[in-house]
């Protein structure tokens, strides 16, 4: 027994030295490094305005003359930016992170209404402007060229403090993967970082056919520089990584591809095109984190201080594991393993039901609301001014909205809600402009909206 003690001993140590060899010579200088910065691209995307029946018109702010067709057959690009994917990782994700101001515009035209914008000065003396109007718009998500899907905004901050935006896809992807989180420490100054995304300047005639697939985002590497907050006390990340137009909306990764900023703006002596001095900001990973929480958003955080462990120490792990092994084996006759007892089968059971259902719930897209959200149920929930009754309670003198305006309830067995207009004075309307007869009620299916009086107090119902 002592003879086959000392042969396992032996076999131990051999298979750890082997390892450590195998380890020290195979192993890249870098386990984690640029490759995890590189997956790191598939959590980003495009996120494009996108207008539709729009054309440049003239006008001296009462009559307006046609100019010229907007993009082709009157249709285009209105504005870009980047966007990430959060969400549990193994998921098909739903939510993208981007800024608030990338957008701004879309919000403004009441989520797919009509858009106009000024141009410029066409004729100063005779007061004449050119301004691009758009029947109709919506917001893209494109995974290449030719892939993309539409979303909508699920929640915004506010541009002048937390320049945040999650938008919401109405079926979960398998193009992209959600990012992690880790909210940086102060002792990370100097560390590198990396920005990623999609700058305007990246599509040009040295570019490849495409613009907006993984391998065409763009990565800027950098340092942070300090850790910085403004007089409402945001927090930002300071860094010399570029930021360009287009990138605005992006992560600013580690090294371990692990986000912990939004990309969101630049300071500069001069303007962009001839940035010579300049610093470039990230939305703290803390600010965003914070907004998450507030809006119920699922995300996933990454174990503080890194990533994967180096692969020397994977394999000696593992060898250690294996030796050990063996000299159990060795050492001890081989015993049956028990069968599992009730205490095991509960614990597997266990495991299996822990999925949380889903919840009815629904949000004010109404600044004033900063994202509220509200459990939807089978009794009806009421909107409006009252606030001795109505959950989702406007401010007084907001237009449109009566006392008690409309309620809202959520029918579980046909997955519908039900709006009910409750004879409002100026009404409750589809968001495709339908108004609803009073008093009776509507259905609607999860991932549509409806406002109350005005555009600009919509109401979205969801499932979450």
């Amino acid at each position: 027994m002592r003879r086959l003690a000392a042969k396992a001993k032996t076999a131990f140590l051999s298979l750890i030295l082997f390892g450590l060899g195998v380890g020290l010579c195979s192993a890249p200088a870098y386990a984690a490094g640029s490759k995890k910065v590189i997956e790191a691209k598939n959590g980003v995307v495009s996120i494009q305005f996108y207008v539709k029946g729009a054309a440049y018109y003239l006008t001296n702010g009462k009559q307006y003359e046609f100019y010229q067709e907007f993009g082709t057959n009157g249709e285009g690009r209105g504005g870009s930016g980047t966007g990430f994917f959060v969400g549990k990782s193994g998921e098909d994700p739903t939510y993208i992170v981007t800024n608030d101001h990338v957008v701004d515009d879309y919000i403004k035209a009441g989520e797919g209404g009509q858009f106009r914008t000024y141009v410029g000065t066409y004729n100063a003396d005779r007061g004449i402007y050119l301004v691009l109007i758009a029947e109709s718009c919506e917001l893209r998500v494109y995974y290449d060229d030719n892939n993309y899907d539409v979303a909508y905004v699920d929640c915004y901050g506010d541009m002048e403090k937390v320049d945040l935006a999650v938008l919401k896809l109405r079926d979960a992807t398998d193009k992209r993967k959600p990012l992690q989180i880790m909210v940086p420490t102060k002792e990370m100054v100097g560390e590198t970082v990396y920005t990623l995304g999609f700058p305007g300047n990246a599509e040009n005639y040295f570019t490849s056919a495409s613009n907006f697939g993984i391998d065409d985002v763009t990565v800027h590497k950098g340092a942070i520089t300090k850790f910085v907050a403004n007089d409402k006390g945001v927090e930002r990340i300071q860094t010399d990584a570029t930021i360009q137009h287009g990138n605005s909306g992006g992560p600013l990764v580690t090294e371990d591809g692990f986000v912990i900023g939004v990309n969101t703006n630049v300071m500069s002596t001069s303007p962009y095109a001839n940035q010579i001095e300049a610093d470039y900001y990230s939305l703290n990973a803390s600010e965003l984190v914070t907004f998450l929480d507030k809006n119920n958003i699922s995300y996933e955080m990454a174990k503080q201080g890194g990533g994967s462990l180096p692969i020397v120490i994977v394999a000696v792990a593992a060898v250690v594991c294996v030796a050990a092994a063996a000299v159990v084996v060795l050492s001890k006759k081989k015993k049956a393993a028990p069968a599992a007892g009730p205490s095991a089968q509960k614990a597997t059971g266990a495991r299996a039901s822990a999925q949380p259902g889903q919840r009815a719930f629904m949000r004010s897209m109404a600044a004033q609301h900063n994202g509220l959200a509200v459990v939807v149920g089978e009794t009806p929930v009421l909107v409006g001014r009252d606030s001795s009754g109505c959950k989702v309670v406007y401010a007084e003198g907001t237009a449109g909205v009566s006392g008690r305006h409309c309620s809202v309830s959520y029918d579980a067995a046909k997955g519908e809600f039900i709006v009910t207009d409750l004879r409002s004075t100026y009404g409750t309307f589809l968001m495709n402009g339908q108004k609803l007869d009073a008093n009776v009620p509507c259905r609607i299916k999860p991932g549509n909206g409806f406002y109350v009086g005005d555009r600009a107090n919509e109401i979205r119902v969801e499932l979450g």
